[in-house]
């Protein structure tokens, strides 16, 4: 019994000694150490509490490189916004002093100049970078934000992304500003661009002024008639003072004159002033545009008007001759034309309302009429005019334009006639169309119509074998832009048994959706049609894109085209499966030409990537299949010239374009002219108009020369192609879409005879939009100052003082509004760079007390630890005496 007592007790002093021993070697080591724990088993509460403030200081010790990252960024930006601001300060002193006084041309250009320098700064500041990081390309740090492209115009290279860093555990914040927040593109440019020509275009028409408008500022210029109509070669001949445009007598005007002359005009205002007109040229495709540009961000309007009646004849200046107003059109043949011009009447043309009503909606911004006229007397053109001028009140003017009658000693006419001419009276965008085309179409007979109108009774939604998540692309264009809409089956279209039937106000509706409300309008008309339209006025063109699945990327969904708003061409239902023969198909725009040779067996697929391939970028080329079966009857082309101007398209040989594919849109003889001999007389119709040609003892070659020089401004336009070797064949078209017929004396085709209809209606053979507004570009200030440069090398003191001005104020209001967001910024950075500073001295001071050793504490209690270490070995010692028996035993 005693042994198992002194054992046991033994065990209980051993054990004291151990614990005072660990209790001692543990103090130690936080005194050696400075920690008070060595692993997450001294103390797994207190060490989980030691790892958390460690990480919050690690963390805020980050925040604090981020913020001081930041406040570097944004002093940097600050510095760069202080020096943008001085110089913009600079320029609005130059505008000031320039828009005050009357200078001479070489003052003008001198701050021209200065002002050109100091963009280069501004580009050079708002260039700014620091450690290789642009402050001003928002997240894309690494690009230069602001360039000049290869026009010489600014533009912004950066994205609209900010740079953020975490200033705070799941709080971020900006950290940079984007170029387009320095530099919005709130200001407006008004721009007129033509049509595509060829370089070798040379315009002949007759004497006309152009009516040039910005805000409300108006000026003309005179583009006077080059014809020479006299006796050359001392031998009388039929055609020598006749008053009529023969082969011969006619000298054009290229482009760049064009250009000059309307830029140097000072007869009736001075167009200088108020716009800058260029000629961009595009030397490998072959084809140059007129570029007409406001430069005080007003609109901009152009109308063509007659010269007066009577001019001197250049062969001798005290004979006059009746001018023929049918022929002016410079503008509207470029495409630069805004104001709305009808077809031509005969003169003492009436109107019958009982039996071909008027159902018109007019309207510009607010304002709008409805005019309906549906009974009472008949009405002259006049009258129509004075209705509806009457019915619109003062932001309307209607007038009635009239063309003298032309005769001569022979066969040669062309008779008097009017047309009507709308134009809004503060220069804004027109939009005019029928309310119920069911009953009344006369707004698009007329020529007046500005909508598309979009009927949906045969159209249904394509290949339903497709996966129906697969949407239709459309695209839509608005003064130049183009904006890819994509409409889903669920989304425009109504299931009816197995077929989906695309509802046109559903496609108008995601049209609008995806463009904008302030660029497209729409309306539901009174038949169920649906009028779309533009409402800033700017060109508008719609065409079928191919389906985005890689498997049928040579398809498109003919959306477009089967609610026959695809602009352009768009052809019939080609007749059969493959080309019975070969041929060679002309397409033709205002500034291109491409001859496609088809063979015998090609399918429609192949000669639409032939098309596609010939042509290259100034053609759209589309390609419905119904069921992608390549079925007789089931496949259509569609085609569209980029640029918006006509197309026209005709066989050169054989008759694919007309039997097959059915995309013809001119007049071509059906047998051979080559043996053709004029014995009467061509009259030949177009826009409600007609001129009427002695064709007697001509061949068929004078006849072309003869019509080309009759229809100088190019409505009609005549050639001779080879059919085959020896076989000719005339040809008559119009580059500018318009409906051509053709009766009497017409070589090689029965009279009268008509161009076919391609998607478009009377005037057009194929859809046409007109504008009746510039295109309206956005731009920053760098576009400003590209305006301020134009108008001081141009003298336009009230374009400076009343327009530029203003809109420099407002960029500095842009900069200073970004460095009170900067110092904001900054100020929010500095105080949370303080507090976090502080936040870390106080973590700091309750980490070391979670974690460090307190050294004094510890000495005092290693010694009390050592003492009592001391004692119980001594006391071990004393009590515990073991012998050798007992540790035998």
């Amino acid at each position: 019994m005693n042994r198992v007592t002194n054992s046991m007790m033994n065990q209980i002093f051993l054990s004291d000694m151990h614990s005072n021993l660990e209790r001692m070697l543990k103090l130690q080591r936080q005194m050696s150490t400075g920690k008070l724990h060595q692993k997450p088993s001294d103390d797994p509460l207190a060490v989980g509490r030691e790892l958390s403030i460690s990480t919050t200081i690690f963390e805020n010790e980050q925040y604090l490189k981020n913020l001081d990252d930041a406040m570097m960024w944004l002093s940097n930006t600050d510095a760069a916004l202080n020096q943008i601001t001085d110089v913009m300060h600079r320029i609005r002193e130059l505008a000031i002093y320039a828009g005050n006084g009357t200078f001479e041309e070489a003052e003008y250009n001198a701050i021209a100049d200065e002002i050109y320098q100091l963009q280069e700064e501004l580009i050079n500041t708002a260039n700014f970078s620091v450690e290789g990081r642009y402050l001003f390309s928002g997240l894309n740090a690494t690009q230069k934000p602001f360039l000049r492209d290869e026009r010489g115009k600014v533009v912004y290279m950066g994205n609209e992304i900010h740079v953020e860093y975490e200033v705070e555990r799941k709080v971020t914040g900006q950290v940079s500003f984007h170029g387009r927040e320095v530099f919005p593109e709130h200001y407006e440019q008004y721009v007129l661009e033509s049509y595509e020509v060829p370089l070798s275009f040379s315009w002949t028409g007759r004497s006309e002024i152009l009516q040039v408008r910005v805000g409300d500022r108006t000026a003309k210029v005179m583009i006077p008639e080059k014809w020479a109509d006299d006796n050359k070669n001392g031998l009388q001949d039929v055609s020598d003072m006749n008053d009529f445009r023969d082969p011969g007598e006619l000298t054009g005007y290229s482009l760049d004159e064009l250009a000059s002359l309307i830029n140097e005009s000072l007869a009736m205002g001075d167009v200088g002033k108020l716009v800058s007109v260029s000629v961009e040229k595009d030397y490998d495709r072959g084809v140059q545009r007129l570029v007409i540009k406001g430069h005080t961000g007003e609109p901009l309007s152009i109308t063509s008007w007659p010269s007066p009646d009577f001019e001197p004849l250049p062969s001798d200046e005290t004979a006059g001759q009746p001018m023929d107003h049918s022929h002016i059109g410079l503008a509207s043949y470029l495409g630069i034309e805004t104001s709305l011009k009808s077809v031509e009447f005969p003169t003492g043309h009436t109107i019958d309302p009982t039996n071909s009503p008027i159902y018109w909606r007019l309207e510009s911004g607010d304002d709008f009429v409805e005019v309906r006229i549906d009974g009472g007397p008949e009405l002259s053109l006049q009258d129509l005019a004075d209705r509806l001028n009457s019915a619109a009140g003062d932001w309307l003017q209607v007038v009635v334009q009239t063309d003298e009658e032309e005769t001569s000693s022979g066969a040669d006419l062309e008779e008097p006639t009017q047309k009507l001419v709308f134009r809004t009276l503060d220069g804004s965008a027109l939009n005019i169309y029928d309310l119920n085309p069911t009953v009344s179409a006369s707004a698009a007979e007329f020529g007046l119509q500005t909508a598309l109108v979009m009927d949906d009774a045969n159209a249904v939604f394509p290949l339903d074998g497709l996966d129906p998540n697969m949407p239709a692309l459309v695209n839509v264009e608005v003064g130049g832009k183009g904006y890819t809409v994509k409409l889903y089956r669920d989304q425009v279209g109504s299931l009816s048994g197995s077929t989906w039937n695309v509802d046109a106000l559903k496609v108008a509706k995601a049209i609008q959706s995806q463009v904008g409300e302030d660029l497209i309008g729409y309306r539901e008309l009174e038949d169920g049609r649906v009028a779309l339209y533009s409402k800033t006025g700017q060109a508008l063109k719609v065409t079928d894109l191919p389906f985005g699945d890689p498997q049928f990327s040579d398809y498109t969904s003919g959306i477009a085209a089967n609610l026959r708003v695809h602009s352009g061409i768009a052809g019939g239902e080609i007749n059969g499966t493959t080309a019975p023969s070969g041929g060679v198909i002309r397409i033709r725009s205002g500034g291109s030409t491409v001859d496609v040779a088809v063979l015998a067996g090609e399918t429609p697929e192949e000669i639409a990537k032939k098309i596609k391939g010939l042509a290259g970028s100034w053609l759209d080329v589309s390609l419905y299949d119904a069921d992608l079966s390549g079925s007789s009857g089931s496949q259509r082309i569609s085609l569209a010239a980029k640029d918006g101007s006509a197309l026209s398209v005709y066989d050169v040989q054989g008759s694919i374009a007309q039997s097959f594919l059915q995309i013809d849109t001119a007049l071509r003889s059906a047998s051979d002219v080559s043996t053709w001999s004029g014995s009467g007389t061509l009259s030949i119709t177009v826009n409600g108009y007609t001129h009427t040609i002695d064709t007697a003892g001509m061949t068929a070659n004078d006849l072309a020369d003869t019509v080309n020089a009759r229809f100088q401004s190019g409505d009609v336009r005549a050639e001779v192609v080879e059919n085959d070797t020896g076989d000719l064949r005339f040809v008559l078209w119009s580059p500018r879409g318009y409906a051509i017929e053709a009766q009497g004396d017409v070589p090689g085709l029965s009279s009268p005879a008509h161009t076919p209809i391609r998607g478009g209606i009377f005037p057009y053979n194929q859809t046409i939009t007109v504008r009746t507004s510039a295109n309206i570009n956005s731009t920053d200030f760098f576009g400003l100052l590209d305006d301020l440069v134009q108008a001081l090398r141009q003298g336009d003191v009230e374009g400076i003082s009343g327009n530029i001005l203003p809109k420099i104020d407002d960029a500095i209001d842009d900069v200073l509004r970004v460095r009170t967001q900067s110092g904001a910024l900054q100020k929010r950075y500095e105080t949370s760079s303080s507090r976090l500073k502080q936040m870390n001295l106080n973590y700091n001071e309750l980490y070391s007390k979670v974690s460090d050793t307190d050294l004094a504490e510890a000495a005092t209690k290693f010694a009390m630890a050592q003492s009592v270490y001391q004692a119980s070995l001594a006391t071990i010692a004393r009590i515990i005496q073991p012998t050798l028996v007992d540790f035998l035993t």
